[in-house]
């Protein structure tokens, strides 16, 4: 048996449905639909139950799931323990990154990683939650970076960061030369956000009705450097990470004199964290990434 074909049945068995995982597996759903009937015939046994919305496994196919998971850990660390031993020369780092610590966050200390160790290659990719999430469980990477809280058995999760948040405004704008700025100011002030997904849903709007505020949510942008420039053009004070204000300033030499940030009270802050599988090994290049990155947080 392929281990190709445990990977395609994983898959299908967390999508629940054959289009949605030949989608992901960048596959057409007949040659995905063969190499399951490939995997049955091999099995001897039915592995899926066709409903009206997708699949079901049936009693094999849950059977199959539960010793597959193991397989395809015990594969990738045997993999991972020959790459360790040096037999290429090389170790290999295979993460996913929440966005706003791929962008704003990373590039502060991975140059200074790379420099200290050029025998560790990297692949990131960047995406939500649930998707790196997915990611991890499947073996696709070996660790993620997400945003608390997560919640999974086959999880566990190492805190790196807390990133917190202030208000984008004009250095015009009459707040530009306060130290903090009350929540309670923000009542029927033109606010730019950037979503209004669950770490909205689930932490700023109750503040707001907690503290009877109505903010005027004016815009909603899916991308803080699209916020900056709707700030710069004074349409409202945007709420983004101090670290991308940060980053900016870095690159953008006048940035300052435009724009300015500040914190609110009480604080808007959230938490990273590093998510990996129980029941899998880490590499020696995964270890020494997340130690070089602990180490550079706690020093600043």
């Amino acid at each position: 048996m392929h281990l190709q074909l445990l990977h395609y049945f994983q898959c299908i068995a967390r999508q629940g449905n054959f289009t949605k995982a030949a989608l992901e597996l960048h596959i057409t759903q007949p040659a995905l639909s063969k190499q399951m009937a490939r995997l049955e015939n091999e099995m001897g046994a039915e592995l899926f139950v066709r409903t009206g919305r997708g699949i079901k496994l049936t009693e094999a196919g849950s059977r199959l799931l539960f010793h597959s998971e193991r397989i395809l850990a015990d594969w990738e660390m045997a993999a991972q323990s020959i790459k360790d031993l040096g037999l290429s020369g090389r170790g290999y780092v295979r993460l996913a990154m929440y966005p706003t610590f791929m962008w704003y966050i990373l590039p502060q200390f991975l140059p200074g990683f790379v420099q200290s160790n050029a025998s560790i290659d990297f692949e990131i990719e960047q995406g939500l939650n649930e998707t790196i999430m997915d990611w991890v469980i499947g073996h696709h990477m070996e660790a993620g970076i997400v945003t608390a809280p997560v919640s999974h058995p086959q999880l566990k999760q190492i805190p790196l960061l807390v990133e917190e948040f202030g208000l984008l405004m004009h250095t015009s704008h009459p707040w530009a030369s306060r130290n903090f700025i009350p929540f309670e100011d923000l009542h029927q002030q033109p606010l730019i956000l950037s979503t209004l997904n669950r770490w909205y849903e689930s932490f700023i709007l109750p503040l707001f009705k907690q503290l009877a505020i109505q903010p005027e949510v004016r815009l909603v942008v899916h991308q803080y450097d699209v916020i900056k420039e709707l700030v710069r053009a004074e349409l409202g004070v945007g709420l983004v990470p101090i670290n991308a204000y940060q980053m900016w300033k870095k690159t953008e030499r006048e940035l300052g004199q435009e724009l300015t940030i500040i914190p609110t009270h009480p604080t808007l802050q959230r938490q990273f964290v590093w998510i990996e599988r129980h029941d899998r090994t880490r590499s020696t290049a995964c270890h020494l990434f997340l130690e070089y990155m602990n180490q550079y947080f706690n020093e600043g």
